[in-house]
């Protein structure tokens, strides 16, 4: 079902302090576009978010974990799979030519999870 990890987003207040954090912390190379920052690890990604993408979630429960996404061969299959499974799953959407369904944050351990495949 699950074919690899994508990315992870962090939201975050400030992201030039985020982004130093992992730059200094970590010795992390950072590609900052707008209000996200990328690091790349591997195959994988972290994002920093900032600004407008992210006000409300932070409002909400501050920074921290904001998604997790991963990639699936077909967002269909793994949509009916989860939902057979018992979990809570919403209409798969197109988001930057990507099939995307979210998952239920309950049905995930209260974390926001998003599984997408490339056939958008």
């Amino acid at each position: 079902m699950i074919k690899r990890f994508d990315s992870v987003d962090v939201a975050t207040a400030d992201l030039a302090d985020a982004s130093r954090i992992y730059r200094q912390n970590f010795g992390l190379s950072i590609r900052t576009e707008g209000d996200e920052a990328t690091i790349a690890i591997g195959d994988g990604l972290i994002r920093l978010r900032s600004g407008a993408a992210v006000s409300d979630l932070i409002a909400a429960s501050g920074e921290g974990l904001a998604a997790v996404w991963l990639e699936a061969e077909d967002v269909e299959a793994a949509s009916a799979a989860l939902r057979q499974a018992g979990a809570k799953v919403a209409p798969i959407r197109i988001e930057n030519g990507r099939r995307v369904v979210a998952v239920d944050p309950q049905s995930a351990n209260c974390v926001p999870l998003y599984i997408f495949d490339r056939r958008g």
